[in-house]
């Protein structure tokens, strides 16, 4: 089969694909994403199928059902970025996940930009944790800057989008963490096996709801500086947690 060759900016598929891109809304209707990047595409390419590939020039061999041939003015405007390495995709978007059984559960509760809650899930997936919820109001997952700081770990984390009635049906005899400024000391803390963790919106913190659902935590500090970056200080949670049961054995010696 040929592959098309679009030269034209204004072409159906360019036009689709922008939409894809930018709008939330059309790429859940659609049920599609679109991924920019040869190193993040081949990573994807190993364990999801590709729905189309699109190129400005030749790249090693990559499946894909369809393929696509544009100009490099058509790529930047599909990809958004000034110097794109000359490859797109559009995968399907991975299926809800039930996050049953998760013995490490992330909980973002309205996290709104989408380079934090990227760094967050790629974090996360460094650090063992086994799915990720997002209350209503969180960023989208797909976001392209969420996809891009994420590093591919979008597509293999379990992922669910819901309310908070929907969080109580998951969350079974999990410990649940809530990071707070007010919270009690991480270090003085001793955690079970089954955990949560929620991390609250940028400027205000957990919603009340969250801080209704468990035990509230902070991480020491200094006195000259009263708070982190929600990327950071969810990094540092999400380690320090799986490495607590151990301060409380040395704290015991």
């Amino acid at each position: 089969m040929l592959t098309p060759h679009i030269t034209s900016l204004h072409h159906p598929l360019v036009k689709h694909l922008v939409k894809i891109r930018q709008d939330n809304s059309y790429r859940k209707q659609e049920n599609i994403v679109l991924i920019c990047g040869i190193k993040l595409i081949t990573e994807i390419a190993r364990h999801f199928p590709l729905k189309m590939l699109i190129t400005s020039q030749k790249y090693p061999d990559i499946a894909a059902e369809q393929m696509v041939s544009v100009t490099p003015q058509i790529l930047k405007k599909i990809t958004g970025l000034q110097t794109p390495e000359g490859i797109a995709s559009i995968v399907p978007l991975p299926p809800q996940s039930e996050l049953r059984n998760c013995k490490k559960l992330l909980i973002l509760n309205e996290i709104s930009d989408p380079g934090n809650l990227g760094t967050l899930l790629r974090t996360a997936l460094a650090l063992g944790w086994e799915g990720v919820f997002f209350t209503e109001g969180s960023a989208d997952p797909f976001n392209e800057k969420a996809i891009r700081a994420a590093k591919g770990a979008t597509f293999h984390l379990p992922l669910r989008t819901g309310s908070w009635k929907d969080l109580s049906l998951i969350l079974q005899d999990q410990q649940i963490f809530v990071a707070d400024l007010e919270g009690s000391l991480l270090n003085t803390i001793v955690r079970k096996e089954k955990m949560a963790l929620i991390l609250g919106n940028e400027a205000r913190g957990v919603s009340p709801e969250a801080k209704k659902m468990g035990t509230s935590i902070s991480i020491p500090m200094t006195p000259t500086m009263e708070s982190l970056n929600v990327a950071s200080a969810g990094a540092i949670l999400m380690y320090l947690l799986t490495q607590t049961q151990s301060w409380k054995d040395n704290l015991n010696h």
